[in-house]
């Protein structure tokens, strides 16, 4: 029994990280500080650059596909 909670609890932790790609794509702005794609969880230009303030960021229109 302790294996079998030990195994779901496991499985939850997992599945519940791998949404994390497909989410971020539905947002409309990314604030990138380096290369790669950014960080896409700003639906608006103006929280986008709220959260640039005061860094070196820029923030960027995500053209990924949305859902």
């Amino acid at each position: 029994m302790k294996t079998f909670i030990t195994a779901m609890a496991f499985l939850s932790i997992a599945l519940t990280a791998l949404p994390g790609k497909a989410q971020a794509r539905s947002y409309a702005y990314c604030l990138k500080s380096s290369e790669g794609p950014g960080d896409c969880k700003y639906s608006s230009y103006r929280q986008c650059k709220a959260a640039a303030s005061g860094t070196i960021g820029t923030c960027v229109r995500n053209y990924g596909p949305r859902r």
